[in-house]
């Protein structure tokens, strides 16, 4: 009988402890808006890789990025921007929160590049939205 009450505690001692670790474990930290705006160039200019773009784009945006098939295509007639390799960095935001369904960010994201043999500096304005708790560009703001 003794034997058998030491089995249930030591049972009960690993599933507690079990439950405790498991509880510990850190969530997946959802991607700040600047490491979204980056991916999504980087998918373009440099993966070169459409579906990346558009798992990085909101519903209504991947409507826009699916006529465009390739990431090559992409960034010549929608970004009008073409680089054969870019570094990118996030330069001011401005976050507007409207409630707590809707939040959204602009963001300006500056490219240093090369193309034929030289260097070019250019950028763009993105807006970015939260869908489902996780940003995702939205919308490429013109610069006139």
């Amino acid at each position: 009988m003794v034997q058998l009450i030491n089995r249930i505690k030591y049972i009960v001692v690993i599933f507690l402890s079990l439950t405790l670790l498991s509880a510990c474990g850190e969530k997946e930290a959802e991607a700040a808006e600047k490491e979204v705006a980056i991916a999504f160039f980087d998918a373009v200019y440099n993966q070169k890789n459409i579906n990346k773009v558009i798992k990085l784009s909101s519903i209504k945006f991947q409507k826009e990025i699916k006529k465009y098939k390739t990431a090559k295509n992409l960034a010549r007639r929608l970004l009008n921007l073409q680089f054969n390799s870019v570094e990118m960095t996030t330069a001011a935001q401005k976050t507007q929160i409207i409630d707590e369904h809707n939040t959204h960010v602009t963001m300006t994201v500056v490219f240093t590049g090369k193309r034929h043999d030289g260097t070019f500096k250019d950028f763009k304005k993105i807006r970015l939205v939260k869908e489902n708790n996780v940003w995702v560009v939205d919308k490429i703001i013109n610069n006139s």
